[in-house]
């Protein structure tokens, strides 16, 4: 069964893919009930600062993705071989058939003993971790604890787990507002938080509770801080100082509320709009009331009560 965090990790890849193709996750494998995390189709006619990175390297031609949070044996990698080559044989079957896709296994360890049976081999021009096997099965494996820590391989990275997550986090939070790394794994880790936080069911849920603590402290001063820069911007405008101290005042509010509306997103999905009403009218007392209301209540409405 997929745990909580392969859940994200399958968020992260379709969110870093989506501006190159068509990225299709849970995709069912004939001729038994079975199926792959994600197969993705690079489209060429579009570009994203992905495409430079390692997971953009391996996403170049028709792919598909096995994640595992915690390393898999042998029988598991092997079973992601099958499933693949199943995958491969449905397609060739239809009338027009797409580009046939390579399987990647993104693995949070090394995977000893299924690199073993199936006499796996660093893969000859490629960063340190990724390993291939006989070419006829058309399939790769990443140990994400394996690979180099720069800037190329931090997407993948951020699959890991133990030290490797943790450094990645840590070179996350050391990146520009604007950084495409932070815009696609950002969300999700926050997400991730907020539901692990809920109700935390794996080894995996608290690892990353304690490892995203300081991520969620600088998304919310992000987003304050935006609101004081747009509130100094309209204080300049004013052009008089109790307008930039008013304006700055007002910004860091708008801010607050960014910040707040953006949790319960994240949290509860769309809100009703009388919700949304309530928090753009808010003052900064009752939104810092609020905030530590998200991750114990059921609804959006109990937040604001």
């Amino acid at each position: 069964m997929q745990t909580r965090y392969d859940q994200a990790c399958k968020q992260l890849l379709r969110a870093a893919l989506a501006p190159l193709g068509a990225f299709t996750p849970e995709v069912e494998v004939s001729p038994d009930p079975q199926r792959v995390d994600g197969w993705f189709v690079p489209d060429p006619t579009r570009s994203s600062s992905v495409g430079a990175s390692l997971l953009g390297r391996m996403s170049r031609a028709a792919c598909t993705f096995e994640v595992f949070s915690d390393t898999p044996d042998d029988t598991e990698i092997v079973s992601c071989v099958r499933k693949q080559l199943n995958l491969r044989h449905v397609l060739l079957g239809r009338a027009s058939p797409p580009p046939l896709p390579h399987l990647w296994v993104l693995s949070s360890g090394r995977p000893t003993k299924g690199l073993r049976a199936l006499a796996a081999r660093s893969k000859r021009a490629w960063p340190r971790g990724v390993y291939g096997i006989a070419p006829g099965l058309h399939t790769s494996v990443v140990a994400v604890s394996e690979l180099p820590e720069d800037r190329s391989t931090l997407l993948l990275r951020l699959m890991g787990r133990g030290r490797t997550l943790r450094r990645a986090i840590g070179e996350l939070k050391t990146l520009g507002a604007d950084d495409f790394e932070r815009c696609i794994a950002l969300p999700i880790l926050i997400r991730y938080r907020i539901e692990a936080a809920t109700a935390p069911v794996t080894p995996t849920d608290e690892e990353l509770l304690m490892n995203t603590q300081e991520i969620m402290d600088m998304w919310e001063r992000q987003a304050k801080e935006q609101g004081r820069q747009e509130g100094r911007q309209e204080g300049r405008q004013e052009g008089r100082q109790e307008g930039r101290q008013e304006g700055a005042q007002e910004g860091l509010l708008r801010g607050q509320r960014r910040t707040m509306l953006q949790l319960l997103r994240l949290r509860f999905g769309e809100l009703p709009p009388a919700v949304v009403a309530r928090i753009e009218a808010a003052d900064s007392a009752a939104l810092d009331q609020w905030t530590a209301r998200v991750l114990a209540a059921k609804t959006p409405e109990e937040v604001v009560a």
